[in-house]
């Protein structure tokens, strides 16, 4: 048994488990012998090598509170990354996925520091972030180790993402994310049971921004009553009879001519495949029963569409994280701009903007995936596929020149 840690041996063993690394991300307890699951562990030992990246996620076994950290430590399950670094080659970054698309890293961290300048001119009407966030939000993903293979192809290693509810380039990354994961929980429910998928759009008219959140938690409501509950009104009891899960993401547009929001709902809702026979629901009373759910004296715009093509990947084209903040980004009137921030900020703080329910829900949990909202932004594919790296890339984010530059 060692008795220093085989990464930073000047620490010493103790009687109860030590962990010495940089970042605990995730650390969950599978049974009662303590099987920690430790992510993004990239600890350097005394010979300055590094975990290998693609071992993110790797566990060990502590025996019990009395023996040491490594106890039960099987050193010949770890490989070492001898991968070269590649710094200061003055390389423009030009990361492109698994489809030929360019992934717009130049265009979200652009946005990002223009939301933190936004942020700053808000202070003024009393309501803001922290200066730590501030700091954060206009230093997110400043730098992007990239893992390269043989061919050139690269995989994101790691980055310091901010996880401001608005920043620009963490959403981008949450969109990512969860697309991935709707595929597949899509994909899993479809390998053991006949589904169909529908996508509803659920809206209620524009507010002020006084009273966003309120109108946001009206829409929370309304989407239980139809969802969630027994009804006598006939949609809602048919809809309940064929309903087997959802996904439901509130997304918030600002209209700057009107100077005002429009919150609405965007939802995959998996059904019986006889919900298209004896079950279906009519365009005009899906508009009741919205209707009936808010409580309004108007008839709301509701759009239902069949999900075609039947398969994961077009379930998962329409799942995409709701917080955009483009229309906000392009306003001239700084001042202006400054407090739609403000009012957007206040009505989503502290609030979830996606959620599951049923199959969604429980398919979720069995694939063990993680937190959209909360959870980490690096490694965002649901599966991710055996990368053979020969080298580590460091792209800087370099202002004067406005881009990523090795």
């Amino acid at each position: 048994m060692p008795t220093s840690c085989p990464f930073f041996p000047e620490k010493r063993v103790a009687k109860k488990p030590v962990f010495c690394y940089d970042e605990i991300v995730q650390k969950s307890t599978q049974q009662r012998g303590a099987l920690c699951t430790l992510k993004r562990c990239f600890a350097e030992s005394s010979k300055g090598v590094l975990l290998n990246p693609q071992e993110r996620y790797f566990a060990m076994t502590i025996v019990s509170n009395t023996t040491t950290f490594y106890n039960g430590f099987d050193e010949k399950s770890v490989r070492y990354d001898t991968c070269e670094t590649v710094t200061e080659t003055g390389e423009l970054l030009e990361d492109v996925s698994a489809t030929g698309r360019k992934r717009p890293w130049k265009e979200h961290k652009i946005g990002s520091m223009q939301l933190a300048d936004l942020f700053r001119v808000a202070r003024k009407y009393g309501q803001s972030i922290s200066d730590s966030r501030l700091r954060a939000l206009e230093e997110c993903a400043d730098e992007l180790w990239f893992l390269q293979d043989a061919e050139g192809k690269r995989r994101l290693k790691s980055a310091n993402f901010c996880r401001v509810r608005v920043c620009p380039m963490c959403n981008w990354r949450r969109s990512l994310k969860l697309f991935s994961q709707v595929s597949a929980v899509a994909d899993a429910i479809l390998s053991d049971k006949k589904a169909r998928f529908i996508f509803v759009t659920l809206t209620i008219e524009n507010v002020r921004g006084e009273v966003l959140r309120d109108t946001i938690d009206e829409l929370n409501k309304a989407f239980t009553y139809i969802t969630a509950k027994s009804r006598t009104f006939a949609p809602a009891k048919k809809l309940k009879e064929n309903l087997l899960g959802y996904m439901k993401a509130e997304e918030i547009t600002y209209n700057a001519d009107r100077d005002d929001f429009h919150p609405h709902i965007h939802a995959i809702l998996e059904v019986r495949p006889s919900y298209f026979d004896s079950g279906y629901i009519k365009q005009k009373d899906w508009t009741a029963l919205w209707r009936s759910a808010l409580g309004v004296d108007y008839d709301p715009l509701v759009d239902v569409r069949n999900i075609k093509g039947g398969t994961a990947k077009a379930v998962a084209e329409v799942a995409k994280y709701p917080v955009k903040m483009d229309s906000i980004l392009k306003i001239a009137d700084k001042d202006k701009a400054a407090k739609a921030l403000t009012h957007l900020y206040a009505a989503i703080f502290r609030r979830r903007l996606v959620t599951f329910g049923g199959d969604f829900r429980e398919y979720r949990r069995r694939l063990q995936l993680d937190d959209v909202e909360n959870g980490d932004l690096t490694h965002v594919e649901t599966e991710e596929k055996t990368f053979n790296a020969v080298a580590q890339v460091l792209f800087k984010w370099r202002v004067g020149v406005g881009a990523y530059i090795c």
